[in-house]
């Protein structure tokens, strides 16, 4: 049974063109058994828009170069971990001078391989991968241009009881370098804040958009009960100044309550007119 642990679980590394660092990873084998391993990394592109990544081993950026500086172990080749063992691996990324300055993004993997004992060729079975960013740029914060796009509210008419608000939105990235998305959603009537919720902190990679959520990765939801009237939805984020915040508005309506305001009239009136009869 696949049981290992990679740490961290991601990392972002801001780089000057022509520098190379490294990156530690601990790799732990929880199992009660010898398991062999291979390390890898590859690129990815983002896929979708709840931040889901596709791979294709053959787009490989010249300009970077991974290795790893540990004595006894290399990328793609083998090795041994023992039962209850725990290995540093040192990842050693390499940039040349001539990179373009923008974001690159990577895995670097854990590939368990099947006993090779009867098996010509290893087989992997199961990997664990721990997501690298990479934004190549000559200053400590590189810019990111953001906009709030598609905002919406399902429904835009609604009651002042029944079924919640949800707001849809997404966070489109104009920029060759990531940003996340804290901030906020805003819920005003007659310019007066009635509930304000914090948006989950998620990255939107260069070029792409992605689904705004709010904490925890929950659907952006007001439960009722509402006030008749107007209201403004207002979605800020905070860690690109390009982005705007972006407001719609939406309207409750008393539609239940009149509702029983015209059954209990046609009952008085039905049992009016029998009592008369």
């Amino acid at each position: 049974m696949f049981n290992l642990t990679l740490s961290p679980a991601q990392t972002e590394l801001v780089i000057k063109p022509g520098v190379t660092l490294t990156q530690v990873y601990f790799v732990t084998n929880n199992s009660e058994e010898v398991i062999i391993l291979t390390p890898s990394v590859l690129p990815f592109t983002p896929l979708g828009l709840d931040g889901s990544v596709t791979y294709d081993e053959t787009v490989q950026n010249p300009n970077i170069e991974f290795s790893l500086a540990n004595p006894d172990v290399k990328l793609n080749q083998n090795f041994r971990l023992n039962p209850g063992q725990k290995t540093e691996l040192v990842l050693q990324i390499k940039t040349y001078p001539q990179i373009p300055q923008s974001d690159n993004y990577y895995t670097f993997f854990i590939s368990e391989v099947a006993d090779t004992t009867f098996n010509t060729i290893p087989q992997s079975t199961a990997r664990l991968g721990s997501h690298l960013l990479l934004s190549l740029s000559d200053t400590e914060n590189p810019a990111s241009q953001g906009k709030i796009q598609n905002f919406t509210a399902s429904p835009r008419f609604k009651d002042i009881f029944l079924t919640p608000i949800t707001f849809h939105a997404q966070a489109k990235n104009n920029s060759d370098f990531f940003f996340k998305t804290a901030g906020t959603l805003t819920i005003t009537k007659n310019k007066l804040k009635i509930a304000e919720t914090k948006l989950d902190s998620q990255n939107v990679l260069a070029n792409y958009s992605r689904t705004l959520t709010c904490q925890n990765q929950q659907p952006c939801t007001i439960p009722p009960p509402f006030w008749p009237g107007q209201y403004t939805a207002t979605i800020t984020l905070e860690n690109t100044s390009s982005a705007s915040p972006a407001s719609i508005t939406f309207f409750v309506f008393p539609f239940s309550f009149c509702l029983l305001l015209l059954i209990f009239a046609g009952l008085l009136f039905f049992l009016t007119r029998r009592h008369r009869s």
